[in-house]
């Protein structure tokens, strides 16, 4: 267990955001978890603001109202609502005037930096997704296909019927950690072409376009080479591939890779290590991007 210098910032009544220190730098990097993250869960996020500390960057871990166990009554839309206020603020006078602002995702946190990008690309400066890999296809392959078709249909039926805030029972908590799951959740996360569904190899190209294609903010994709959430079919340079043909050139980093030994939330020290390398060498490049 660690204690960590910083400032807490309370960006809205009930969201905080943590900034480790060196604090109040004017250039900074806002650290979203992925689902059941928080506040100081992501392990290479403690470690992060040495990183950057040399090249005038602080960071901030947001809290969100999807945070920890909150994701299955969330929303992509809530979460970037609430990454708006949060930018907003940093911006502003009480949040210390910051004059760059990089948004970067883990996991899920990835989904709502790809929302957050085709919304409000223009407010933030560049954005990073790490270990951007497809919840539908995640837990996909640990539901049985006859039941997960079931459970799908059921839940698809209430969403058609308006009640998409309705909480489903445990028959589908049991698959996403026990935790309580409205009907638009779980079809946003499990059914193809579902609001969280920007990740998944088998998406046409009609999608990629409609999401990376859209994309005008210099993007860098991190993603993790031994991820364990990513079925084992999935063929991970092929899936870069396709993200970097449908991007525009000027927006796609050329230090977007795989993260050389890494797994899903990168605990490693040496593939921390190269993921570092990579955000600086990125960090210090974007500016130049014709976006």
């Amino acid at each position: 267990m660690s204690s960590f210098a910083g400032v807490l910032h309370r960006y809205t009544a009930r969201n905080v955001a943590f900034e480790f220190a060196p604090t109040g730098r004017k250039k900074v990097l806002v650290m979203i978890g992925g689902m059941t993250d928080g506040l100081l869960t992501v392990p290479y996020a403690r470690e992060l603001p040495h990183a950057l500390e040399p090249h005038g960057y602080s960071v901030v871990n947001v809290q969100l109202t999807s945070s920890f166990l909150g994701f299955g009554t969330a929303s992509l839309d809530k979460d970037v609502e609430e990454l708006k206020l949060l930018v907003d603020f940093l911006k502003g006078a009480q949040g210390g005037r910051r004059e760059t602002i990089v948004l970067m995702g883990h996991s899920t946190g990835s989904q709502d930096v790809m929302h957050y990008l085709l919304r409000h690309g223009h407010s933030v400066a560049a954005a990073i997704i790490q270990a951007s890999c497809s919840d539908r296809e995640s837990f996909g392959q640990a539901i049985d296909p006859p039941l997960l078709a079931t459970l799908n249909a059921r839940a698809k039926q209430l969403v058609n019927a308006g009640r998409q805030n309705e909480l489903l029972s445990s028959e589908y908590s049991t698959h996403l950690f026990n935790t309580p799951v409205t009907a638009y959740r779980w079809c946003s996360l499990m059914e193809p072409g579902g609001d969280d569904d920007y990740f998944s190899s088998d998406l046409p190209p009609a999608a990629l376009a409609a999401s990376f294609g859209r994309l005008k903010t210099p993007l860098l994709v991190a993603y993790s080479e031994n991820d364990q959430f990513v079925p084992s079919w999935v063929d991970k340079h092929a899936l870069l591939a396709r993200w970097r043909a449908a991007t525009p050139p000027a927006v796609w980093s050329e230090h977007s890779d795989l993260i050389k030994g890494a797994t899903h939330a990168v605990p490693e020290p040496a593939a921390q290590r190269r993921l570092f390398e990579m955000l600086v060498r990125f960090l210090t490049d974007f500016p130049r991007a014709d976006c």
